[in-house]
C-alpha cells in the first residue's frame, strides 16, 4: 500500500456515485491528481466493469449500493489487492471484515488517529466540527475519532437549561455518570474507517456528508495513496 506517484493513467473509477456531487464535496479535477471514470451499473455489464478493474493505473473504487452481479466483482477486486469505499455494514458483511456498524448521525470536532497520520502524515491533524455518519468499528481500523469533550463542554452540548438558564436537578444528578459512558463509547465511534488485507487489498467507509474544513485534502489523500 505505499503511496503510487501519479502518472497520465491514474485514475479513480466512481461507480454509480453523482461525479458532480462527489467532486463539490472533495475536490474539483484540478485538485486531483488524477482521473476520473464514472461507470453505472445499468449501462455497464459485470464483464465491462472487471475489465475497468483490470486497467493499469487504478487507484481506488468508490461505489454507493453493493446490489446485483457488480457485488462479486468488486468483490474478486478486493481480494485481489484493490481498495474500495462505501456502506459499513454491508461492506462488513460482504467482504468479512470489522464488524462494523452504523452507530449515528451527529456533529462533533474529530482527531486523526496514529494510523491516519502514518498514511496522510503530518500536516493535517484534526478537522473542526462538522456532522458525520459514524461507524462503531474495531480500533485498528478507525482513522479518525471525535475529540474528547471536558465534562463542563458536555453539560453544554447535552444538557438543556429551562428559559432561567437553570438545569434539571435529576439531570445533573445523572450527568457524572453519563458523562463517562459518552467518554467510553466515542473512542469506538469513527467518521472514516479503513480495513486493509494481508494482500493490499484496501476497504474503507467514508462517512462525510459534505467538503467542510480539510475533509477534500483527506479523502484525495486516502483515495489516491498519497501524504496531504
Amino acid at each position: 500500500m505505499a503511496a503510487a506517484s501519479p502518472s497520465d493513467q491514474s485514475h479513480i473509477i466512481l461507480f454509480d456515485v453523482d461525479d458532480g456531487l462527489f467532486k463539490s464535496c472533495f475536490g474539483k479535477d484540478e485538485d486531483w491528481s488524477c482521473r476520473f471514470v464514472s461507470l453505472s451499473s445499468e449501462s455497464c455489464s459485470t464483464a465491462a466493469l472487471d475489465n475497468a478493474l483490470c486497467q493499469p493505473g487504478l487507484l481506488s473504487v468508490v461505489f454507493m449500493d453493493m446490489e446485483g452481479d457488480h457485488v462479486n466483482v468488486l468483490r474478486n477486486y478486493y481480494v485481489k489487492g484493490g481498495r474500495e469505499f462505501a456502506d459499513p455494514e454491508v461492506l462488513s458483511r460482504t467482504f468479512g471484515i470489522g464488524p462494523w456498524s452504523f452507530s449515528g448521525y451527529t456533529a462533533h470536532n474529530y482527531q486523526l488517529t496514529l494510523p491516519a497520520s502514518q498514511k496522510f502524515g503530518n500536516n493535517v491533524k484534526e478537522q473542526q466540527y462538522t456532522k458525520s455518519n459514524l461507524v462503531n468499528a474495531p480500533v485498528k481500523d478507525r482513522l479518525m475519532t471525535p475529540k474528547e469533550l471536558s465534562y463542563d463542554e458536555y453539560i453544554e452540548e447535552y444538557l438543556y437549561p429551562d428559559d432561567d438558564g437553570n438545569y434539571d436537578e435529576e439531570d445533573l444528578k445523572l450527568a457524572p455518570q453519563k458523562y463517562e459512558s459518552h467518554r467510553e463509547s466515542m473512542g469506538t465511534y469513527s467518521p472514516l474507517v479503513m480495513h486493509e488485507s494481508f494482500n493490499g487489498g484496501a476497504v474503507a467507509y467514508l462517512g462525510f456528508v459534505n467538503g467542510d474544513g480539510n475533509i477534500p485534502l483527506i479523502v484525495r489523500a486516502l483515495l489516491t495513496k498519497q501524504k496531504i
